[in-house]
């Protein structure tokens, strides 16, 4: 066990660097700095966050960044709190919980298939014993099930383009230096990943870079330096709102 805090400051006064100029290498904010090395992780944007820059901070001063996180793990990780859910399996009484909805739901479909089965019975057994029924339609050859096909084919493309319509495009570009956290509709979702393939859950931008985002939904997303990233959505630019957290969706951005 060791300070984390004390290893860092240590470690970065040992190579005689200021807040400003470890902000600069590592594009984390001076006050994460600060924070980090006071070991005053509620300022910090979350766990996940939290995690992101120890690594990040920790492999710059040429420490071993997985260590830090061990040691934060062990001793500042908390299960209970809502943006740690994600990393653990979801816990029995939930599953239990969707095991009785389910159970619920097959009851009340057997109560209602008996229910139609004696009402049956009983309209069977009163009035008339035969009901004059009309006859079945003729037998039509193999040839008519084409005739169905083009209204399948017609669902088909209707749903696509359904789907489709609901896609956007998110497009990100660096003038500087920038840490990137997207998920899909909330921070704790599944990652976001640029159609270039690269994973944008935990990533640095650099200057000059784009990555475009192809959502069909809302898309959760921190800015380590706002200021150095532009966005547009379907092409055209958006601003910005005050803060680090964004909510994305195709009519524009908000403040999380």
């Amino acid at each position: 066990m060791f300070e984390i805090g004390s290893a860092l400051r240590e470690a970065r006064e040992r190579k005689g660097l200021s807040f400003p100029q470890v902000e600069e290498g590592t594009k984390i904010r001076a006050r994460y700095i600060r924070a980090l090395e006071e070991e005053d992780f509620g300022v910090l944007p979350g766990a996940t966050y939290t995690k992101g820059f120890l690594r990040a901070y920790a492999d710059y001063l040429g420490l071993d960044g997985h260590l830090f996180i061990d040691e934060f793990n062990s001793r500042y990780h908390d299960p209970r709190r809502e943006d740690d859910k994600p990393i653990y399996p979801p816990s029995r009484p939930r599953a239990s919980g969707h095991r009785r909805e389910t159970s619920i739901v097959l009851i009340a479909l057997a109560a209602i298939v008996a229910i139609a089965s004696m009402v049956f019975l009983v309209m069977g057994a009163g009035g008339n014993s035969h009901v004059n029924l009309p006859p079945p339609p003729p037998s039509t050859p193999s040839s008519s099930n084409p005739s169905t096909t083009p209204a399948k084919k017609q669902t088909k493309q209707t749903r696509h383009h359904h789907a489709a319509s609901k896609a956007y495009t998110i497009g990100l570009t660096a003038s500087g230096a920038s840490w990137i956290y997207a998920h899909k509709g909330t921070p704790n979702g599944p990652a976001v990943i640029s159609v270039k393939h690269t994973d944008l859950s935990a990533y640095l931008m650099q200057p000059g870079e784009t990555a475009q985002i192809r959502a069909t939904g809302p898309i959760a997303i921190t800015i380590g330096a706002p200021g150095s990233i532009a966005v547009t959505i379907n092409g055209h630019a958006e601003q910005l709102p005050p803060g680090l957290k964004f909510t994305i969706t195709r009519k524009g951005i908000s403040q999380a």
